[in-house]
């Protein structure tokens, strides 16, 4: 496998770094520790703050999710190689369940899960995810659309096959 220089986020020179016996990026797995533990501990003061951190995390992993079938959706036929399992002609009507099922999950997770809605059983996903997204969007603004070109192949492809 060939290395090459991955600049997506700040300071990746030193996330990005294996650690000598393990082969592993330690800096990143400890920054991500101590992030969780930091956004964790208003757990032991509000209840909130557990099902907010959980509406995120689930809001942010099935997005994802939701970003690959929507491109699938709209992506012209000839546009697409199938693998093993393809779906064929149903594949669109599957495609927009499951995109219309994310867009409503994703929609309920940022509802309250308490009422009467005071500060201290307000949801506070809605606000947070909001001020994630935009740091990055204006980080994007800033600085990174300048020289960040996308992701970078790490894997060369000989003959056709990995």
């Amino acid at each position: 496998m060939l290395y090459r220089e991955i600049r997506g986020i700040p300071f990746s020179s030193t996330w990005r770094k294996l650690h000598p016996k393990r082969k592993v990026p330690s800096n990143t797995e400890w920054v991500c520790a101590a992030i969780c533990v930091l956004l964790g501990l208003p757990i032991l003061k509000a209840n909130v703050v557990f099902t907010a951190i959980t509406s995120i995390c689930t809001i942010s992993w099935v997005g994802g999710y939701a970003i690959h079938i929507c491109a699938r959706l709209v992506m012209e036929e000839k546009n697409f190689k199938a693998g093993p399992f393809y779906l064929g002609r149903a594949r669109r009507p599957i495609c927009l369940v499951a995109f219309l099922w994310i867009c409503y999950t994703c929609s309920v997770f940022l509802l309250p899960t308490y009422y009467p809605i005071t500060w201290n059983t307000f949801n506070h996903a809605p606000v947070a995810f909001s001020i994630g997204l935009g740091v990055i969007m204006l980080w994007w603004v800033l600085d990174a659309w300048k020289w960040f070109k996308g992701p970078v192949r790490n894997i060369d492809i000989q003959n056709g096959r990995v």
